[in-house]
């Protein structure tokens, strides 16, 4: 598109604005998108929806991506210590419906967690692009609420307890496995 004689490129535009994928905001994106791809779960012509009230469908299951690193960009390419926020959330907004929907008591929106930790110190495009370079914890949403309640954070010790780490690849069946056993102990 072309304005007032200025070419106006939407690929610039995606590349200055998501060509840094080891930032935090970006590496979160990224990590919502791996774990689509993992689960299949990116049709043709799906576009992220900012603000959703979880951040992907699998099947009728609600899965919440939350990504952490062991090394920042603002840290001089240090290790820092990786922690996920978990907050029981107010409200919620479906997009589908186009609704906000208050939670009276607070509420955990999502019916499993995926965590992802990148692993890599220091933190680069390369290595946050490399699924070999993130470990994974799948947990599922009761498991949350009944271990650590009204807890708004946790670290990497915590989710050792709730759930072995993983890598990549084994993300889809992981999820399969932790829904499966969510709707069994509530007898769905």
């Amino acid at each position: 598109m072309v304005v007032d004689g200025h070419a106006l490129d939407i690929g610039g535009f995606q590349r200055w604005a998501m060509g840094d994928l080891a930032g935090n905001r970006n590496r979160g994106i990224f990590a919502e998108w791996l774990v689509a791809q993992a689960l299949g779960v990116i049709r043709d012509g799906d576009v992220r929806q900012e603000w959703e009230a979880v951040d992907l469908r699998f099947g009728d299951l609600a899965v919440e991506v939350k990504a952490s690193g062991s090394s920042q960009t603002w840290s001089g390419g240090g290790s820092s210590t990786p922690r996920f926020r978990i907050p029981r959330q107010k409200h919620a907004w479906f997009a589908d419906m186009d609704e906000m929907i208050p939670y009276d008591p607070p509420r955990r929106t999502a019916d499993v967690y995926v965590f992802c930790l990148h692993q890599s110190v220091p933190v680069t495009n390369e290595n946050v692009a490399d699924p070999r370079c993130w470990s994974f914890w799948v947990v599922a949403t009761s498991a949350i609420d009944e271990e650590l309640e009204g807890q708004a954070s946790v670290g990497i010790s915590t989710l050792n307890q709730l759930a072995e780490p993983i890598g990549w690849s084994d993300v889809k069946a992981a999820v399969e496995r932790v829904a499966a056993t969510a709707k069994a102990r509530d007898g769905r």
